[in-house]
């Protein structure tokens, strides 16, 4: 029986699904997790729609649908223009689980969405977008030396360090990949054995999402039958990922303690590429949008480079030396190509709907007059607006197999609800089993594509949750799980009221009943709360590069 207070341990797996774990544990290869279905209770976690790493943290981190913490992708629009800005921890309007514990030690590790750091009673290392090593993404400041003293670094993810299984370099990225998750493990470890013992101790491991996105290829015929040594080379490393993270696993348990409640879970799941689906030219196709008879997606600006860079592009570096450095470091001007934003090509006068123009997330904005530069659909006009796009979306047929492409299409007041709904996109999309994966694309071609390389991998609505510890029900299968239940279930765990502002519920089912008839869940009333930060700004530099990793994870193109 436990107590009426308990330490809690989360080990968040990103992407992890069942669809991996439950043939690997019926085949011995999956120990920890067997254990944890043995001798806890499990099932199924329904991820946000869309199941996205932004919205689908923030909610596991609230409790609360988008609609109340204001994340519904990796980005939010810029008002007054068509650009997006990334999103950060100052993006969450509202509070973490974190912000509801008063004298609890707490250890916060690669959760998405933390960046930049918070003061806690403990020890956080930001997750994603931490911008470079440079930056500050730990509380204390101090910790990231502390921690490269102990374990000999701490890189944050690159593309061609994290991406695990790549086509040009597999090898290599699965070195990195490896590399890039066991220094999470050591950094965790490190806190739990030095720095503890903690109350609540969150661990967010991004591999699993990572390799699956790059390596799910490798489950379909079609592409094994054309690469047919790459398919016997490395049509294990998705299962071999699942069996380091088992082994890491039952490692922080152990260091968490045997008293601890475990946790285990995943913000969505992941599964294979069917087809691309190039929505904006389904717009185009369909009337909603137009595009500028001339425009051209290039422009020429005049840039600077020193000197002695241009010598070096010459093969000529053995003359700066030679010269002094005034003469090394005169800046001369040359044209470069500089790309537009793809809004540039659409006639916005004649458009009455886009999907987004860089992301590639399941949704449409409709050109709104007030709310966009060059809105033209009227309030009256846009209800009907909506309908019509999603009775013709539901039409769509893939031609090849018969089936229908999108398996729902949602309004936004349909799914979210709270006060920052209006901040959603106005259509949200799932294809049928989040199989086709949707480009932006703004040129002429195909609807409906079957890539040669079908990666990037996307998302599956159903992620994975595990619940095993002293009290916690023995081998029992849950049904009906939503990502915004993790928190107020945490919470209960830990003897803390419990805001009737959090859209998910207790857990109840996962408890001994007799412990949950003694010790009910508490509740307080709370407002929602409105919490605005002032936004990030990164530079030039840093939006590249954290763009670049999201392109190549194929969140961007």
């Amino acid at each position: 029986m436990i107590t009426s207070k308990k330490r809690v341990l989360v080990v968040g797996l990103d992407g992890a699904t069942f669809d991996i774990i439950t043939p690997l544990v019926r085949v011995g290869r999956l120990p920890t997790f067997a254990k944890l279905m043995k001798e806890g209770t499990w099932g199924n976690l329904k991820s946000t729609i869309l199941p996205t790493t932004g919205p689908a943290w923030t909610s596991f981190m609230t409790g609360k649908n988008p609609g109340k913490h204001g994340v519904y992708g990796f980005y939010s629009f810029s008002k007054g223009t068509y650009e997006t800005q990334i999103v950060t921890e100052h993006s969450i309007r509202t509070k973490k689980i974190w912000d509801y514990l008063d004298d609890e030690r707490i250890g916060l590790l690669d959760i998405p969405l933390t960046f930049p750091p918070q003061e806690i009673n403990g020890y956080m290392i930001s997750g994603w977008p931490v911008p470079s090593e440079e930056s500050i993404f730990t509380h204390p400041p101090e910790l990231h030396t502390e921690i490269i003293r102990e374990i000999g670094g701490f890189i944050v993810e690159r593309p061609r360090n994290v991406l695990g299984y790549r086509q040009d370099k597999p090898i290599e990225s699965l070195q990195n990949l490896y590399r890039y998750t066991d220094m999470r493990k050591e950094a965790a470890l490190y806190l739990l054995r030095k720095k503890g013992p903690f109350d609540l101790f969150i661990v967010v491991f991004r591999g699993t999402d990572f390799i699956q996105h790059e390596a799910f290829k490798l489950f379909d015929e079609e592409y094994c039958k054309a690469n047919p040594l790459i398919a016997k080379k490395f049509k294990e490393v998705i299962f071999q990922f699942y069996e380091k993270m088992d082994t890491i696993l039952a490692e922080l348990i152990q260091a968490m303690g045997n008293d601890a409640i475990t946790i285990v879970m995943s913000d969505h799941g992941g599964g294979p590429m069917k087809k691309r689906f190039y929505i904006n030219r389904w717009l185009k196709k369909e009337g909603f949008l137009s595009l500028k008879r001339y425009a051209s997606s290039n422009s020429i600006h005049l840039s600077t480079k020193p000197f002695s860079a241009f010598l070096q592009k010459m093969g000529l570096s053995f003359f700066s030396p030679l010269l002094p450095t005034s003469v090394q470091n005169i800046q001369i001007p040359y044209p470069k190509l500089r790309r537009k934003h793809p809004s540039c090509l659409i006639d916005w006068k004649r458009t009455k709907a886009f999907a987004n123009l860089t992301w590639t997330d399941e949704v449409i904005r409709i050109n709104l007059w007030g709310r966009e530069p060059e809105g033209i659909v009227r309030q009256e006009e846009y209800d009907a607006v909506r309908e019509e796009i999603i009775e013709k979306l539901l039409g769509i047929v893939d031609p090849e197999t018969g089936e229908a492409v999108i398996q729902r299409a949602y309004k936004r007041e349909e799914i979210y609800h709270g006060p920052y709904v209006e901040d959603a996109p106005d259509i949200l999309i799932l294809t049928t089993e989040t199989s086709y994966v949707f480009s932006p694309s703004l040129s002429e071609g195909v609807i409906l594509e079957r890539p040669l390389d079908p990666a990037p991998a996307p998302h599956r609505m159903e992620g994975i949750f595990f619940i095993h510890g002293e009290g916690i029900r023995a081998d029992q299968v849950l049904t009906g799980l939503h990502i915004v239940d993790t928190t107020p279930t945490i919470l209960y765990l830990m003897g803390k009221s419990i805001p009737d502002s959090m859209d998910g519920r207790v857990i109840a089912e996962a408890v001994e009943e007799e412990y949950f008839k003694k010790n009910p869940p508490t509740y307080h009333k709370e407002e929602n709360g409105e919490i605005i930060k002032e936004q990030i700004e990164f530079s030039t530099a840093e939006q590249d590069s954290i763009k670049e990793r999201l392109k190549a994870l194929g969140y961007m193109e």
